[in-house]
């Protein structure tokens, strides 16, 4: 399952983090045996094949795994080579142990990794001119967006960049030797679960490494301009003790967490491929080592039948030490050293009322720290380098959790937060590089609601809605695309102010023969931007995405095939756009309508 944890988690799970957490929770090893299989093909020869077999080994010992593999030709294609971009060749593993050492201890091994070796995204050129004289107006959002638009650095249209097509599926690439991305992760875990008279031992052991290598065409266009590589090596350590226990009126855990990561970090421009004709004419070598340590509590305090107190602390130390060695580069050839020290205490303190057996509403005040940092890359002077200091969250919120009619069930919560030192990074130009700064503090204050309703025995309805609303206040003055930008008064990006979401299910029985399953969804955001800085050339239009499925049913459910369509309208969408020189920048698109057939088996 995935729980999502929304605003600060300044006390439990993990490290601190100041804007919510999503967790990932996998199915555990079983008493009995079962397996699982399923199969899809779809658009652009997508084919998904995944499986999962558990069950008991010995008395005392159980096991699991899981594999899942994934192969398409990608959904765009590059207008200069003719070759497929965004392909998707990808594997991956998960195995799992569990052994009962005695009555009252369990302990789960976990070994996973995955595999990728595919072709990256490609970035759509927007030129902001109406010709490419030195002198020429910029034109109209739309225009710009739409691919109509010239730059004097490029002396093209976007259009005319990517080879006369346009859209989500056409982008343009003059790197010789491709766009690759290789991706390769391995990880471990040992869970012991020691149970005692009066409390619980929990020890979480793990241990994850990454080895990335990414290229991408920055400029979006056939010539080789800005077309960049990135690597990365890292390797993670974690260890967490926890102890939880209960009495007639509490409940309460208090632990230990150590976090440890060192990692490095390679910046070229241009790609591999491109040295032997252009030579290497940027290049940055960055080693950042992080190490963090916490202890935590919380207490729920019954102070009647109804009433509960919870109130958790955290107190966080983190370190960091960054080092830079820069090779050729059309920036300051850049060999520094930096290191900080932070630390904070964080908590929560809230009340949660039960006035009966199914409706909760809460009232809660909490906080969250993010440490500072430094920037990895693009980093054109000294100053650059310099670290950026801790963000700090303030969170209020009040709740509603009810079933009503003994069917309906009603989520709602409002909040209000103030971040402090907000952490933000802005690419500047490819001249003058980027900057990660504390950009000033910002407040929000927003609501949501969501409602489960089963309309009749056959027919459920799931529906929610959000508003939003954040604001800067700021000093800060950015100077992007050759404009002046303050932050001041700005929202956060890809903070839309209003969204909802519709997924309407229908169940129809055919007795002897099973169950067709009928269900429609709908997602929608109101209009937002996709940079800090709020430029016009990052403001994405408001859109909704549709999908939908159809599904037959076996009468025991061993087996199920279903049609699916996502993105039924193929709404044409920026995900993020970036501005890199006073008349050009690029978007990213999001994926366009695709659709496919999927079987599945279990027992």
């Amino acid at each position: 399952r995935v729980e999502v944890l929304r605003g600060p988690q300044g006390t439990l799970y993990g490290r601190n983090t100041t804007g919510g957490l999503v967790h990932y929770v996998s199915r555990k090893p079983t008493e009995e045996f079962e397996a699982s299989a399923s199969a899809s093909i779809g658009t652009y020869s997508e084919s998904i094949l995944e499986g999962a077999m558990s069950g008991p080994i010995s008395d005392n010992v159980r096991g699991r795994v899981a594999v899942k593999t994934t192969q398409n030709d990608g959904w765009q294609t590059n207008t200069v080579t003719g070759e497929k971009l965004n392909d998707t060749d990808s594997f991956g593993y998960r195995t799992q142990l569990e052994f009962d050492l005695a009555d009252n201890a369990n302990l789960l091994l976990n070994v996973h990794g995955s595999s990728a070796d595919q072709q990256s995204v490609g970035f759509a050129h927007m030129g902001y001119l109406e010709s490419s004289s030195g002198d020429a107006d910029k034109c109209s959002i739309g225009a710009i967006q739409a691919g109509r638009c010239t730059s004097a650095s490029f002396d093209m249209t976007g259009i005319e960049a990517s080879g006369g097509k346009y859209g989500p599926e056409y982008v343009a690439s003059g790197a010789k030797g491709g766009l690759g991305t290789e991706i390769d992760t391995f990880g471990t875990s040992a869970t012991l679960i020691w149970d005692f008279e009066n409390f619980s031992l929990t020890s979480i052991t793990a241990y994850e490494e990454l080895d990335k290598f990414l290229q991408d065409d920055g400029d979006g266009t056939a010539v080789v301009y800005f077309d960049e590589q990135y690597g990365v090596d890292a390797e993670q350590y974690t260890q967490e003790i926890r102890l939880n226990g209960s009495t007639e009126k509490s409940n309460w855990v208090t632990g230990f967490y150590y976090y440890k990561d060192d990692r490095g970090l390679v910046t070229e421009a241009p790609t591999t491929a491109d040295w032997a004709e252009l030579g290497l004419w940027h290049r940055e070598i960055v080693t950042l080592d992080s190490e963090s340590w916490a202890l935590f509590g919380q207490l729920e305090y019954d102070l009647s039948q109804t009433l509960t107190l919870v109130s958790g602390l955290r107190y966080t130390e983190e370190e960091r030490d960054f080092t830079q060695d820069a090779g050729p580069s059309f920036y300051d050839e850049i060999d520094t050293t930096g290191d900080l020290s932070d630390n904070a205490t964080t908590g929560r303190i809230g009340l949660d009322w039960r006035p009966s057996a199914g409706t909760l509403a809460y009232a809660s005040y909490s906080t969250g720290f993010k440490s500072g940092g430094f920037s990895g890359s693009y980093n054109s002077t000294v100053e650059a380098t310099k670290p950026v200091g801790a963000e700090n969250i303030n969170n209020f919120e009040l709740g509603l959790k009810t079933t009503l009619a003994e069917v309906y069930r009603l989520n709602a919560a409002a909040f209000h937060y103030t971040v402090e030192d907000y952490q933000a990074q802005v690419f500047l130009t490819v001249a003058d590089g980027s900057v990660i700064t504390n950009a000033g503090d910002v407040t929000g204050t927003g609501a949501e609601v969501e409602l489960t309703a089963p309309i009749t025995e056959n027919f459920e309805v799931i529906a929610g809605a959000g508003w939003l609303n954040t604001e800067f206040d700021s000093e800060q003055l950015f100077f992007v695309a050759g404009d002046a930008y303050t932050l001041d008064g700005n929202e956060l990006p890809s903070a839309p102010g209003f969204t909802y979401n519709l997924v309407a299910r229908y169940y129809q029985s055919l007795g002897d023969n099973g169950e067709l399953v009928f269900q429609g969804d709908y997602a929608w955001q109101d209009d937002h931007y996709l940079q800090v800085e709020n430029d016009p050339y990052s403001k994405q239009s408001a859109y909704g995405l549709a999908n939908a499925k159809i599904a037959w049913h076996s009468p025991t459910d061993t087996y199920s095939v279903e049609a699916f369509t996502r993105n039924l309208a193929n709404e044409e969408y920026f995900t993020y756009q970036n501005t890199l020189g006073s008349d050009w920048g690029y978007g990213v698109w999001g994926q366009p309508r695709t659709a496919g057939l999927r079987f599945n088996w279990k027992m």
